[in-house]
């Protein structure tokens, strides 16, 4: 896990249970990884992405820039197997961090 993935997840898992409830945040960062990786792999340039995807924030833009670390399939057919399992390891994680 990249340590600044790890440390913005550690934050989610401090706040407070009536904030954030960890099947509800993890949604949307589930949603957020979705949304990034298809973006990387239709093409789309990464300044874009950080304009178009997310809310500014650091979590957002860290979550687009892991998104583009992640190669871009060469079928058409992977791409949508590689927006899920980017979406379902976010998930995971995000899940993980608020045990």
């Amino acid at each position: 896990m990249k340590p600044t993935f790890a440390i913005l997840l550690a934050v989610l898992s401090f706040c407070s249970a009536e904030a954030f409830a960890a099947g509800d945040s993890c949604k949307k960062i589930s949603a957020l990884a979705g949304q990034a990786m298809t973006a990387r792999q239709n093409g789309q340039l990464l300044e874009d992405s950080l304009e178009k995807i997310g809310d500014g924030s650091k979590f957002a833009r860290s979550m687009i820039l892991r998104a583009y670390e992640r190669p871009v399939a060469m079928m058409e057919g992977l791409k949508p197997e590689m927006v899920r399992e980017f979406q379902n390891e976010a998930f995971r994680e995000c899940l993980s961090a608020n045990e």
